[in-house]
């Protein structure tokens, strides 16, 4: 998000300008950014999971270079300054009357002295801190803690290494989300976890979608090739055939990136795939029990919006790609099904499935969402607006998206789908599908949340760079573990799927 990076550069300049007729401390530049490290134990100065929240609190965290570890310090008078997080845009704020134990966090600016520091050399590059508010109180690492998240509060001054903070002048850096920010965190990802030899089959089907999604957005060759390994791959590890899996929404999501594929690089070989997989999937899963829709599992009697929504979509890129429209048939067919059980079409909520019950002989619909559902019924219903210019299903995607952000998550960051399973990978679909929607529609409502939801993301990662399905937590201090890529790929599609847009 270029726009942040410049912003930033530009308050910088000001704060340097604006303070330079007061006296400073010895070896601090007002205007300038800085990491502030204790010097107890050598973790940053960090804002909780990097909220953008006023009273989030600040504690120490290893270094990852997060935005919400740097400061930007601002000469009030003489000695005295003020400490803006780069993250939040908020102040280090004193959250009670100074006293011993009293918690530090951020906050807007008050004016007060409750969010100005007297800051005193004591040592080369290293400070102490005192509360303008009451200088008998220092900034200090609780309990001389070790511990990533060790809570930073106010303390009698002792002037011990506790109360100490190594500054380091750090240059202004990108915040995602950009392609720089982007790039990174697909290397670290992709890298990390070892994607290409991964042998799984929905969730290696997905994160061969995020590599599309990077190629698409970037065109850059590298993501073609990496695209065309994890295919042979895929083959090599899944057969020709894969209607061994008794799952059909694997199928369908294997179909996804395969008719992708061929969309974005015109290779034949994976349209022949995606058609033939296809059809042979659609055969066996479409019942007219319930009035029509596609089995989730074969010899079960569920419908799923997991089979329904994907199902419909990759039918519009067949439809696309072969200019047979029998698949736009499937598509329209399947999606009108779905909004007599699963798609609230006056909400935007869609629900996960309908069964039978087999006690009472009557269907009954499960009423959780979830963001993948959300998502592949905002992709089906942009793209048949697009092909049948029906206001109708226009009026559903901007429904679908707007649920997805106001009733699901109101407005705040995604922090959830991470017990486990299959569901750390959810939030990465509907990212792909809010950026189609964006694009082929022009309605710009999810924009300014999406660009929210990168710049938390990003600023949550660890010092591997890697970054869990629970955006607004910082990730764990833990080295990327085989076979558990599938999570970490959500925020590399939220950040390839949301640069591009614009308001």
């Amino acid at each position: 998000m270029k726009s942040i990076y410049l912003r930033t550069l530009a308050i910088v300049a000001f704060l340097a300008t604006a303070s330079s007729v007061f006296a400073q401390t010895g070896g601090i530049t007002s205007g300038a950014i800085y990491s502030i490290k204790s010097k107890s134990n050598s973790k940053m100065l960090d804002v909780t999971n990097s909220s953008v929240d006023n009273g989030a609190a600040v504690y120490s965290w290893a270094d990852a270079r997060s935005d919400a570890q740097r400061w930007i310090v601002k000469l009030i008078s003489k000695n005295t300054y003020t400490l803006t997080n780069v993250g939040s845009g908020k102040f280090l704020h004193v959250a009670a009357t100074p006293a011993d134990s009293v918690s530090i966090d951020q906050f807007d600016d008050s004016g007060n002295d409750y969010v100005k520091w007297i800051i005193t050399k004591a040592g080369s590059g290293v400070y102490t801190l005192q509360s303008a508010a009451n200088p008998k109180f220092a900034l200090n690492l609780n309990a001389a803690g070790t511990a990533d998240g060790t809570k930073i509060n106010l303390a009698t001054v002792a002037k011990t290494d506790v109360q100490k903070w190594v500054f380091t002048k750090e240059k202004a850096q990108e915040a995602a989300p950009s392609l720089a920010t982007a790039t990174k965190a697909f290397n670290d990802w992709y890298n990390g976890y070892k994607i290409e030899d991964h042998k799984g089959f929905w969730d290696q089907a997905e994160m061969m979608e995020t590599v599309l999604d990077a190629y698409e957005v970037t065109k850059d060759p590298v993501y073609k090739d990496r695209f065309a390994k994890l295919f042979t791959n895929f083959i090599t590890n899944h057969k020709e055939d894969w209607m061994y899996n008794k799952f059909n929404d694997d199928i369908t999501w294997a179909v996804l990136f395969s008719v992708r594929g061929y969309l974005l690089t015109g290779n034949k070989t994976y349209l022949d795939k995606a058609k033939d997989q296809y059809d042979k999937m659609y055969k066996r899963a479409f019942t007219n029990s319930y009035g029509g829709g596609l089995i989730w599992f074969e010899t079960k009697t569920s419908k799923n919006a997991c089979i329904e929504g994907p199902a419909a979509v990759a039918a519009c890129y067949l439809a696309q790609a072969t200019g047979d429209n029998t698949y736009w048939d499937k598509a329209v067919a399947l999606y009108s099904w779905s909004k007599i059980y699963l798609l609230n079409p006056a909400t935007g909520k869609v629900k996960d499935n309908v069964d039978l019950n087999k006690r009472t002989g009557l269907l009954r619909t499960s009423n959780v969402s979830f963001t993948y559902n959300e998502g592949t019924f905002l992709g089906a219903a942009t793209m048949l607006y697009k092909y049948t210019k029906e206001a109708t299903y226009l009026d559903e995607a901007q429904k679908i998206a707007q649920f997805t952000r106001d009733s699901i998550y109101r407005g705040k960051v995604m922090n959830n789908e991470d017990s486990g399973g299959d569901l750390p990978g959810f939030k990465g679909i509907f990212l792909r599908y809010a950026r189609m929607y964006t694009v082929e529609t022009g309605k710009t409502d999810l924009v300014d949340w999406l660009n929210l939801n990168s710049k938390v993301a990003y600023n949550n990662r660890n010092t591997y760079g890697i970054i869990q399905t629970k955006w607004a937590t910082r990730t764990p201090e833990v080295a990327p573990v085989l076979k558990k890529g599938f999570g970490p790929s959500t925020a590399v599609s939220l950040f390839f799927n949301t640069y591009p847009l614009k308001k």
